[in-house]
């Protein structure tokens, strides 16, 4: 996960998309947390990202027409390779999030780190919002 975050932040750099690079960036630092809380046995605590609260996120990525001014969308071969990358980084998240939610189960297969789960399905929520940001024209190109 690490890895496509990089290799999408080095595609949004590429392509003068420096706001949606350090978006990115943020989304790295935000996953490598993940490691330090297990690890460490310590919650992730409250969830903010590239200014977004948990709610936020959720209630964007679910209704990015009334936020962001652009409705779902399938992406295409036609995209750019910045939103091509951030699409693969959002499916490569939701196939985490299910590998985590398959590791962090005790002997009677209760959850026992939601908090990383839930983290999960937010940077996915974060991903789709940059999907629509960057279709909708909303990251300028420098």
């Amino acid at each position: 996960l690490e890895a496509e975050l990089l290799l999408a932040q080095q595609a949004a750099a590429g392509e003068g998309l420096a706001a949606l690079a350090e978006e990115l960036g943020e989304a790295l630092a935000f996953t490598r947390r993940f490691i330090r809380c297990d690890v460490l046995d310590e919650p992730l605590r409250e969830l903010n990202l590239c200014g977004y609260s948990a709610a936020q996120l959720r209630e964007y990525s679910h209704y990015p027409d009334k936020h962001l001014g652009q409705p779902h969308f399938l992406p295409s071969h036609t995209d750019s390779p910045a939103l091509l990358a951030v699409n693969r980084l959002r499916t490569l998240v939701r196939q985490t999030e299910l590998s985590a939610y398959a590791a962090f189960k005790d002997a009677d297969g209760a959850v026992t780190r939601g908090d990383i789960i839930l983290g999960l399905n937010r940077l996915s929520s974060l991903m789709w919002i940059m999907m629509c940001k960057l279709k909708g024209g909303q990251y300028e190109r420098h």
